[in-house]
């Protein structure tokens, strides 16, 4: 009898220790019973390192090598790619150091099953207690997961569908040496229409509180004879279209589309193999939110091979301040900031139009605060005697400013197909315009677009165009004549902005010019 009771309590004390167990160290054949409540890894030592030590190693100098960047407040969502971290590691790690400053104590992660999804039609969510990685166990917040579960038939549990997938698990380290004491809600997404996205995202988005992260597992664009997707392009260099075809995607999502991201889905084919959680993350997040792509990348740049390539990107989503504004201006540049890219500029046009060269920009040359260094989007106007001689952006976010500014200066004087190229002979004739954007912000209605004050886009049927705020002002076009314009611009019918299926976004522009030299 004693020893019976010494087993007991022998017993009651490893089970109360198991959540501190080294992932390495073999459990007891006699706990084999509560293994049976841990997700145990599936592609630890193929997508990341497989030790303890030697993983830890790994995502710290993921992390500490991350690009970082000045938030306007605490993020709430993120999308994160989940290829192997020789590839996508530097661009999930963009998005991991940005919450590390921050507590969470519940962590949604919303991501694909590779080979399941037309067997769950909604939402998979494993019963198990513990998700488990080289670096230990992940407490379930079990509580919600059961709460989901009640929710048939759009939740439900496939264990097939969880026992080799990757998407979810590659988040789990950065999280762990990103985060102190958190709990995790794991879902897998299969097959996703209108009616199943709206009931997921009202069952779920109780749960997402101030202290709530909502990730969405995906790589983008799946590019070569490998994933069956080789669209024709248009232009010749692979990767300035794969990177465009993406952007469409980014534009899509930064603006809250939903029926958008859905729209061009079907128009170009992208195959996003997490198209559908992040979705469903357009259905969650709150209409105030912000989205910010932190890093951008390709497997093919990173390999030179674009035979085939997968595309990663790391976006982070913030809370929009209260404001009664469409849109808010938190990040105008000041004067010196405003004089450096007017000298790179300058600098940019005059070295690649006589040298076919690019400044040095790390010279010492150039001050850069960090609103430099930030990605905006941007355009380049250039104008000579008083006549528009090119002009080409970035309407989303792509690079930093500085980089940008350089890129379509060398863009708008080569690269206009309005235009023949900028020649020396014109260089003192030229004057140089920058326009710095604000996020795009979709509208319901016409009345909330101020010719002047916003830039604007149409998007319908495929066919999209774009006006910088200054456009009306310059040309003296009242709301109806800039609508006009810009749907002719497009392709379309003049009137084509009263169809029910035209989608407006707006922008502000922080517009700067270069001062006239004296003569």
């Amino acid at each position: 009898m004693h020893r019976s009771l010494l087993s007991f309590f022998y017993i009651i004390i490893s089970i109360t220790s198991l959540s501190i167990l080294h992932a390495e160290e073999k459990l007891p054949d006699y706990l084999q019973e509560v293994t049976q409540n841990i997700r145990e890894p599936a592609v630890a030592g193929r997508f990341y390192s497989g030790t303890g030590p030697e993983l830890t190693k790994q995502v710290n100098s993921l992390l500490r090598n991350a690009h970082s960047e000045t938030l306007p407040g605490k993020p709430i969502a993120l999308i994160s790619p989940h290829a192997g971290y020789q590839y996508s590691g530097t661009v999930a790690a963009s998005g991991y150091d940005a919450i590390k400053k921050y507590n969470y104590k519940r962590v949604i992660i919303i991501a694909p099953t590779h080979r399941y999804g037309s067997h769950i039609g909604g939402a998979s969510i494993l019963n198990v207690e513990y998700y488990k990685t080289p670096l230990g166990l992940i407490k379930v917040d079990t509580g919600i997961c059961n709460n989901l579960l009640n929710n048939p038939p759009y939740f439900g549990t496939l264990e097939k569908a969880h026992a080799g997938e990757h998407s979810l698990e590659t988040q789990l380290p950065f999280l762990q040496m990103a985060l102190d004491d958190f709990k995790i809600v794991p879902i897998l997404i299969g097959r996703l229409n209108d009616e199943i996205a709206d009931f997921l995202a009202e069952k779920i988005r109780p749960f997402i509180e101030e202290d709530t992260l909502v990730i969405a597992s995906s790589d983008f664009t799946h590019y070569g004879p490998s994933y069956g997707y080789m669209p024709r392009f248009k232009e010749k260099s692979i990767e300035s279209s794969i990177k465009k075809l993406d952007y469409g995607s980014f534009e899509r999502i930064l603006a809250l589309d939903f029926n958008g991201f859905k729209e061009y889905k079907k128009a170009t084919g992208i195959n996003a193999c997490g198209f559908a959680p992040v979705a469903l993350l357009l259905k969650l997040l709150p209409d105030d939110a912000q989205g910010k792509i932190l890093h951008y990348e390709t497997s093919g740049n990173l390999t030179g091979d674009f035979t085939n390539s997968v595309s990663y990107a790391s976006i982070i989503f913030t809370r929009g301040q209260k404001s009664s504004k469409v849109i808010d201006e938190d990040t105008k540049l000041d004067e010196n900031e405003q004089s450096t890219l007017i000298k790179v500029a300058r600098d940019t046009l005059e070295t690649y139009v006589e040298k076919r060269e690019l400044p040095d920009i790390d010279s010492g040359k150039y001050t850069f605060t960090q609103k430099l260094k930030e990605k905006r989007g941007v355009f380049v106007t250039l104008n000579k005697n008083g006549n528009l001689r090119g002009c080409i952006g970035h309407i989303l976010p792509r690079e930093s400013l500085c980089n940008a500014v350089m890129d379509n200066t060398v863009n708008s004087s080569t690269k206009d197909m309005r235009f023949a190229p900028v020649s020396k002979d014109e260089l003192s004739e030229i004057d140089i315009d920058i326009s710095v954007l604000s996020p795009i912000k979709k509208i319901s209605g016409l009345e909330q677009f101020i010719p002047g004050l916003h830039g604007i886009i149409i998007r319908m049927g495929g066919m999209n165009a774009v006006f910088l705020p200054q456009v009306a002002t310059e040309q003296g076009w009242d709301k109806d004549e800039t609508l006009n314009h810009l749907c002719r611009k497009a392709g379309l019918p003049v009137y084509a902005w009263k169809d029910e299926g035209m989608e407006f976004f707006i922008f502000t522009a922080q517009v700067f010019h270069e001062e006239k030299k004296k003569i």
